[in-house]
């Protein structure tokens, strides 16, 4: 079998899928330990997905997480670009219109989870994007 075949990118589609889920389970965690209150994961809207929606003192937060496990790839901070910065606006200000959060204001935030040696490494960069 070559590296390229179906059965071999399925599984590392499984991995990479229960990594991000770690990851956001961490973030989840270390965000809650600073007074976050989440409201939600995996929120789809419809401009796009939001890893995790939380609130912190009456303000929306849409968090985007970035995970990496790997020695020398890209600081997971470094990962997000213009696109995911105006998808993120973009349900900020779709979620911000509906019944429920209308006239309440939001911000994003990014959070970085590396790990190192299986443990989870948080880094929680507010109002970042």
């Amino acid at each position: 079998m070559k590296a390229s075949d179906p059965p071999d990118r399925a599984r590392r589609g499984l991995l990479a899928r229960l990594f991000g889920s770690r990851a956001e389970r961490a973030a989840a965690r270390a965000l809650r330990a600073r007074g976050y209150r989440i409201l939600a994961r995996n929120l789809r809207t419809p401009r796009g997905e939001v890893d995790l929606l939380a609130e912190e003192g009456g303000l929306l937060v849409l968090v985007e997480v970035k995970s990496t496990q790997r020695e020398g790839a890209a600081p997971p901070l470094d990962r997000v670009g213009p696109r995911e910065r105006e998808r993120l606006e973009s349900a900020g200000r779709w979620l911000c219109a509906q019944p429920a959060f209308r006239g309440r204001g939001f911000r994003l935030d990014l959070v970085a989870v590396t790990l190192d040696r299986g443990v989870p490494i948080v880094t929680i960069r507010p109002d970042a994007l």
